[in-house]
């Protein structure tokens, strides 16, 4: 076998080099790429919370007895419409979409914008038929991912909780 070539080593060097450069712009590639939702960090007095009253059931995911909420559920009983308000994203803006992911399911919504008198940001509000794919991925997993603009937040229901969540819309498919 003969020794190698100076044109030899310089194949080498440059494959090398080639191999290296493409490993570095993976690995810049893979860096960029959108992060995972991110559940929710809580509080122990945070959690998801059902309530019926008068004909309206509300599951809401913030603090125990406060008015501190990020995301509620509403539904009048038999209407088949939830209303959506999500206080998570407090830039929201006319014409921009909820997006709700549990799962495999995602489903888009238009929002309305109003004012969150307690912030003093904005609501985003959307309304939806229970049995829309993210939403009913939610009722069976207790898991969902809200977006409005770049903007996102996923949150996780303990057991107990999911328990809260079929009684919401339980309540929502009574007539």
């Amino acid at each position: 076998m003969a020794p190698p070539t100076a044109d030899d080593r310089t194949r080498s060097a440059t494959l090398a080099g080639a191999v290296l450069f493409v490993a570095v712009m993976a690995g810049c590639m893979a860096q960029r790429a959108p992060a995972p939702p991110r559940i929710q960090a809580r509080l122990p007095s945070e959690g998801f919370f059902f309530n019926r009253d008068d004909g309206e059931a509300t599951l809401a995911y913030g603090r125990a007895d406060s008015d501190d909420v990020r995301l509620m559920f509403r539904c009048e009983a038999g209407k088949r419409l939830v209303e959506i308000t999500d206080a998570g994203h407090g830039e929201a803006r006319t014409g921009d979409v909820l997006v709700l992911t549990s799962g495999k399911a995602r489903s888009a919504l238009p929002v309305s914008v109003e004012a969150n008198d307690e912030s003093g940001g904005k609501l985003a509000i959307a309304h939806a038929d229970p049995a829309l794919p993210a939403l009913d991925g939610f009722r069976r997993t207790g898991d969902i991912e809200v977006s409005v603009g770049s903007r996102r937040y996923g949150l996780s229901a303990t057991a107990g909780e999911r328990a809260e969540i079929a009684r919401f819309f339980t309540a929502c498919d009574r007539k």
